[in-house]
């Protein structure tokens, strides 16, 4: 017996669904990252070894 195929709209219900929790989950592990790691961006060089906020 064939499985019936899932509508479009419930494709497209459930890759949102996905995506929200692969989302999370990024913002999840960023988040256990120590700050001086997660907000590495932030800082300015300063010379050749030294940086700054």
């Amino acid at each position: 017996m064939k499985k019936p195929r899932a509508t479009r709209k419930a494709q497209l219900d459930a890759l949102k669904k996905e995506s929200e929790l692969a989302l999370r989950d990024q913002i999840r592990r960023l988040l256990a990252l120590p700050p001086e790691k997660r907000t590495h961006f932030l800082r300015k060089r300063v010379g050749i070894r030294m940086s700054c906020i």
